[in-house]
């Protein structure tokens, strides 16, 4: 029997690519529906209706396999996807790894026997081969990280862009020496975009000699730890560029230890914009994601429905597998002083 897989392999496209070009999906290029279309037809491909009847009586779920659901981001997420789930008679299974692969490995399991319609995953960074097998098997979106094991869409904000528009506002206001503190890890693409972006901008502005970055896990305790390390630079840096809301937390914990005047003393940008931002202190100058898109876009997807996407940028790879950003913004509040 002739299987979306072999069709893919045929032809040198992801089986996702295949089923989404098989189910008339706006999000395939013509000529390669076209292709797709033909390729099984030729191939004498028949779909396996007691296969498709058997998914049918659990086509409801949706599995959301997030990191921390304390995170503002991620919250925001889900109760954008819940709500659109329910509203097409879809139900939300959320479950949180705390990136742990582990634990990650046992979500995915357990919605792959549930035979879950779609699953949105923000992967781990030491995702484990069982996990990255099972979710190559199903219906498999990524949300803001890319796993490169994974053969599946990337939803994302342009995280490049976003840090990169950061950095910039902080050299029209005339800072040199500024630092980026920011997520590491070399598996994942969200935190080599956002050093990226960083890094691209300063190069641009000639102050690659300037140039001084902290990585490490997005969370509050390495925010910390970073920025009292940067403190002790001769001379220390004049602004930071902030990496996630998490390192952001622990940030603002080292700048109130230091006792350090902002922005009289030193300038700063978070990333993300969580309803506190706006009123700590004069208002954190912040990078703002498009939260509600991405989250009508996934929605949208994991369901099976289409969505205009006007202003994002759509890109697809060698095997199909397409990658959708949407641009970031920065809300300019009080973090931010002239050099």
């Amino acid at each position: 029997m002739v299987t979306i897989k072999d069709i893919g392999r045929a032809i040198g496209v992801s089986h996702a690519t295949v089923s989404r070009a098989l189910n008339g999906s706006p999000l395939v290029k013509p000529d390669t529906r076209a292709l797709v279309l033909e390729t099984a037809r030729s191939m004498g491909y028949r779909p396996d209706s007691a296969a498709r009847m058997l998914r049918g009586s659990t086509a409801n779920i949706i599995g959301f396999v997030l990191p921390d659901i304390t995170n503002a981001f991620y919250s925001r997420i889900a109760s954008v996807v819940g709500r659109y789930s329910s509203d097409h008679g879809l139900q939300l299974v959320l479950a949180t790894t705390d990136d742990d692969p582990m634990r990650e490995e046992h979500h995915i399991i357990e919605l792959q026997h549930a035979r879950a319609r779609a699953i949105i995953v923000t992967p781990t960074e030491g995702m484990t081969p069982t996990s990255i097998a099972a979710l190559n098997e199903m219906q498999t979106l990524q949300l803001v990280r890319r796993h490169p094991g994974l053969d599946a869409d990337l939803i994302a904000a342009d995280d490049r862009q976003g840090v990169a528009t950061a950095t910039r506002h902080l050299l029209d206001n005339g800072h040199r020496r500024i630092a980026y503190i920011g997520g590491g890890g070399e598996t994942l693409s969200t935190g080599q975009e956002r050093l990226d972006g960083y890094l691209t901008t300063m190069a641009q502005a000639g102050l690659s000699d300037h140039v001084r970055f902290e990585l490490g896990p997005p969370q509050p305790e390495f925010g910390r730890a970073a920025m009292l390390r940067l403190l002790q630079d001769a001379p220390p840096p004049q602004a930071v560029v902030l990496g996630s809301s998490q390192l952001t937390i622990g940030f603002l914990e080292a700048v109130v230890a230091s006792g350090l005047s902002i922005p009289a003393q030193l300038s700063f940008t978070g990333y993300d914009d969580p309803g506190w931002f706006a009123f700590w202190g004069p208002g954190i100058t912040s990078v703002q994601l498009p939260i509600d898109k991405i989250a009508r876009t996934i929605a949208a997807i994991a369901a099976g429905r289409t969505i205009d996407t006007p202003d994002a940028q759509i890109t697809t790879g060698d095997t199909g597998v397409q990658t959708i950003r949407f641009p970031c913004t920065l809300a300019r509040r009080g973090t931010v002083a002239r050099a």
